[in-house]
């Protein structure tokens, strides 16, 4: 530092003495006078004043290069997070912008224009932003209960755009760009796909067990659904049967489960009778779910037509109710509530939907292999159920009632098997529709694939350990929960 203090001071001295021996030489004669002629002492004064420039603009280029001289490392400009690549803007800066936020709940009936306009955005504008959203997202799939962010500039009076999360996956933006028309996009979140697995015995009921155990309510209806076909969980389950299951769930960086996926295996023992199913996706791209020897769940008729029903009486001999003498019941009853949905047992051809005697309001459907099923007593029939019309499992065809002969509320079902009527508990015989030959060398390999991952696959929740009571010295063990 004092070598550079040293020099500069070195080329400062020089440099006036020059310009003042120039300056001295343009403005005096020979004889050391000032000189008449007026051109001579204006290049004079001009070369003085353009000296003093000179040194001015030397002095200032040796202290820039100085303080460049001092400057040690050169910080390079900050890198934008990736959650202020996600919201655009970090708040900082909308609140330096003037940034105003709004945010609304969508409600029934609601759409995004009119949302907009009751908000104070003009038509025109309303509508620019309606066309952009239209092209990332379509309006009509908006829900009720949705959020929608509103975003106005300059103290809340300029409208510059909205945000809306349709679901855990997607955030859409829709932003006034420099030309004032309104551009959209969409940002998808990735997250992370894992297995877990419940396992356990049955103790109040399957829903409310599995659901204490981790497992989400899209999982608990798969596996209801794969089962509903074998067993009827109204009358069929019990304390003690055990059930597995193993499905897919998605969690966030955090490792917040964000979404469940699909199930991937199950295994369900009703009175000590195991079955178990594998997820397995054919070589047409068709998914379900088959046993171990490649045979769907998905039998051809459901045993229970009906949730939530009590089984109020069985098929053969019984006295009768009204008539008051034994007769053959060529069917079961089902009590549940009026107006509780029924449902198709399986898919095929509705062959009369009208009134029927004693039988009240009638509904019968052919299906395939011979089989035929019967309801009867509907309070009235689901929209478009008519003769001649197809239908598949699980749709509802109506509802129950206690129309015709009938002491209350209740479904009569009834299936035939090539005009010869049996006894619909007895549907559980019946055998899925099994895979192709050619599918089954892939279906084995996937099948050894799930119960690899089964037994490396952690649980959702590990149970709180029950109380064990120590006869000998009379102390108990507890445990706590613990999620993985």
């Amino acid at each position: 530092m004092r070598g550079f203090n040293e020099k500069f001071t070195q080329k400062m001295r020089w440099l006036r003495m020059a310009l003042r021996n120039d300056a001295k030489a343009l403005l005096s004669d020979t004889n050391g006078k000032a000189p008449k002629n007026a051109k001579v002492m204006i290049i004079g004064v001009g070369v003085f004043l353009g000296g003093v420039l000179a040194l001015s603009s030397f002095a200032s280029n040796d202290k820039v290069a100085q303080q460049i001289d001092l400057v040690d490392v050169v910080p390079e400009a900050p890198k934008l997070t990736s959650v202020d690549l996600y919201d655009f803007r970090t708040l900082s800066e909308q609140a330096m912008l003037g940034v105003t936020t709004k945010s609304l709940i969508l409600k029934p009936g609601q759409s995004l224009g009119p949302l907009l306009q009751k908000n104070g955005v003009d038509p025109n504008t309303a509508y620019g932003v309606t066309q952009a959203f239209s092209k990332v997202h379509n309006p009509r799939d908006l829900r009720a209960g949705q959020k929608i962010n509103l975003y106005f500039e300059n103290g809340g009076t300029n409208f510059s755009g909205i945000s809306l999360k349709p679901n855990a996956e997607n955030t859409i933006f829709v932003n006034r760009s420099q030309d004032g028309n309104f551009t959209s996009k969409k940002i998808s979140a990735e997250f992370t796909k894992t297995l877990v697995r419940v396992d356990a015995e049955i103790k109040n009921s399957l829903y409310l067990d599995a659901q204490a155990l981790g497992a989400p309510d899209k999982v608990i209806v798969q596996f209801s659904h794969i089962y509903a076909h074998s067993v009827d969980f109204q009358r069929d389950i019990q304390p003690g049967d055990k059930f597995e299951m193993m499905f897919e769930v998605f969690r966030d960086h955090k490792g917040k489960t964000i979404k469940a996926g699909d199930l991937v295996y199950t295994s369900f023992s009703p009175r000590g009778k195991k079955s178990e199913f594998f997820l397995f996706e054919n070589a047409k791209g068709r998914e379900g779910y088959y046993d171990e020897n490649g045979k769907g769940a998905k039998r051809m008729l459901m045993r229970t037509p009906v949730n939530g029903a009590r089984l109020s009486s069985r098929f053969g001999s019984r006295k009768h109710p009204i008539l008051g003498y034994r007769k053959n019941h060529t069917g079961v009853d089902f009590a549940a509530p009026r107006g509780t949905p029924i449902m198709a047992a399986g898919t095929g051809t509705i062959t009369r939907a009208s009134r029927f005697g004693s039988f009240g309001n009638y509904v019968s459907i052919r299906h395939s292999d011979g089989y035929v099923t019967a309801y009867a007593h509907m309070k009235n029939f689901a929209r478009g159920i008519k003769k001649g019309r197809r239908v598949v499992q699980g749709q509802t065809i109506g509802y129950v009632g206690t129309t015709g002969r009938s002491t209350g509320p209740h479904l009569h079902y009834e299936v035939h098997k090539k005009g010869r009527k049996i006894n619909p508990m007895t549907l559980s015989t019946l055998s899925g529709k099994p895979l192709l030959k050619a599918d089954l060398p892939a279906f084995k390999k996937r099948m050894a694939e799930i119960i690899a991952d089964k037994a490396k696959t952690q649980l959702a929740i590990t149970p709180e350990p029950e109380q064990v009571a120590e006869v000998a010295t009379g102390t108990t063990s507890t445990g706590s929960p613990s999620v993985q």
